[in-house]
């Protein structure tokens, strides 16, 4: 009878002690920010708990989120304080412009500066026709890209905030599917 008692009492304690310790882990907003990028391994009822929301909270906040969710989904989380306005784009930006010679096509103009004809085109939105240009005729070029150098512990988040980009955009220009598969070492092309 003595040992039942010993085992319901260290139950107990330890059902209590776990409990206390999941409190702990709950930050009422502070951790998680405007919005959150999902985890591998994360759940609903986790991001709550570490955001300090309810789950039904994080559902009015994300209309049309559905039970299931995946890593590098960002969803939106309620009561927290709004996120800065994002910076205004730089795109496109110039590096200079360029008068055209006889005999120039846009891309004789990019390879001679070391440019694809995409960059000049997206450069020149004044252009209708990327073959058709005119000896005379002010273009810009494009600015030079900026790359950086994945350290330990970055995310995409991290750097686009350092950057003033946005992590979709960094998707974009290095071909990342999955924001969450970046490493210490790999080049990343910022603008």
């Amino acid at each position: 009878m003595a040992h039942k008692t010993l085992t319901r009492i260290v139950l107990l304690a330890a059902i209590l002690l776990g409990s206390f310790a999941s409190a702990g882990n709950a930050q009422a907003g502070g951790y998680c920010g405007a919005t959150y990028t999902v985890q591998w391994g994360d759940t609903l009822g986790r991001i709550a708990s570490i955001c300090g929301v309810t789950i039904d909270a994080i559902y009015a906040a994300n209309p049309g989120l559905g039970s299931i969710i995946y890593a590098g989904q960002v969803i939106n989380i309620p009561g927290s304080p709004p996120a800065p306005p994002p910076p205004a784009p730089s795109y496109p930006s110039y590096g200079g412009t360029y008068v055209v010679q006889y005999g120039d096509t846009l891309r004789k103009i990019a390879d001679r500066y070391g440019f694809s004809v995409g960059d000049m085109i997206a450069a020149n939105p004044q252009i209708p026709n990327p073959n058709l240009i005119y000896v005379g005729q002010v273009i810009n070029l494009p600015a030079r890209p900026i790359y950086y150098t994945v350290q330990w512990g970055d995310t995409l988040f991290k750097i686009a905030v350092r950057f003033g980009t946005t992590v979709a955009s960094l998707q974009y220009l290095n071909n990342i599917w999955n924001p969450n598969w970046i490493y210490a070492g790999q080049v990343l092309r910022i603008r």
